[in-house]
């Protein structure tokens, strides 16, 4: 059996030398442009890694309240910004988190998986009684999305919560999305400046020299943290990390489009200079449920 509380102690002890580090480096350049936003970006991951690793810790319960909250605010940020947000259909959206993780939790699976399908009658049906047909098609729809991509696909946290490893499965996927997203910041930043952009009509900061320091942040995550996968060799560990590094900028360039689309920079203004939690998160509801279901295919968490 793996014993959470090594894994706990362990990666606290890394993340405290990889804090320390990103600090000294952002002292060093505190008087450039580079510096002075690298700071922010550093608190807002401490805080996220304290409430991911420590509440998943603590237990199913405290982790699904935290997942249940996100997915609340994630959800409400999207329909807001497409213009489809009422108070009616965001307790519905409640009442469906709710249930998924009840489902979860009392192991109905199958229940979790008839959400979206459920949430296409309810959506429809709501707003046909609310507001007769006008505008059907698109709020509705809308509606649907918001729910199935910010709520239902990071909802597969608690699915991975619950299995058997799932504690060292989380730490290793949160570690290797902050990897990534601050690696790929301090390349592209650093070394990046005559760099290709990555894909300019949706994210004209990305270059090809951050996605390659991203990708090495990812993998070496996948390779370094196999403590908490002990069940993984180092193959599987390179081939996991590998599928991480282009899935997760993919989640963020999607964000990235969604947002684009509508002519926004930031989903809210939740985080001074950071936005919100679409724009903290942009890459983790598309990451979560590929990750998990990679891993139950080759029965890596049981």
């Amino acid at each position: 059996m793996i014993d959470n509380l090594a894994i706990l102690k362990t990666t606290c002890v890394i993340y405290a030398f990889v804090f320390g580090a990103a600090g000294a480096l952002t002292l060093a350049f505190r008087k450039t442009n580079w510096g002075r936003n690298i700071g922010m970006a550093i608190l807002s991951w401490f805080v996220i890694f304290c409430l991911f690793i420590f509440l998943g810790y603590i237990g199913w319960g405290a982790f699904a309240i935290l997942i249940l909250l996100l997915g609340y605010g994630a959800v409400r940020e999207f329909y807001v910004l497409n213009k489809v947000y009422t108070i009616d259909t965001m307790v519905f959206v409640g009442l469906f988190l709710v249930l998924m993780a009840a489902a979860i939790g009392y192991n109905r699976v199958d229940l979790f998986y008839l959400v979206p399908l459920m949430s296409v009658f309810v959506f429809f049906t709501v707003h046909m009684c609310t507001r007769s047909f006008e505008d059907i098609n698109r709020r509705a729809a809308l509606q649907v999305t918001g729910l199935v991509y910010w709520g239902w696909m990071p909802m597969h946290f608690l699915l991975i919560q619950s299995r058997t490893g799932g504690y060292g499965a989380i730490v290793v996927l949160c570690t290797m999305m902050a990897m990534n997203d601050n690696c790929a910041y301090y390349v592209g930043k650093l070394l990046g400046k005559r760099s290709p952009k990555l894909w300019p009509a949706i994210s004209p900061g990305k270059t090809w020299v951050g996605f390659a320091g991203g990708f090495a942040g990812t993998v070496v995550s996948a390779l370094a943290f196999g403590y908490a996968l002990p069940h993984l060799s180092l193959l599987q560990r390179l081939l996991l990390g590998t599928l991480m590094a282009f899935v997760i900028p993919t989640g963020d360039l999607m964000e990235s489009a969604m947002k684009r689309d509508l002519g926004v920079k930031d989903s809210s203004k939740l985080i001074p200079g950071h936005g919100g939690v679409l724009d903290r998160f942009d890459s983790w509801a598309f990451t979560v449920p590929l990750y998990y279901y990679f891993l139950v295919a080759f029965s890596w968490i049981h």
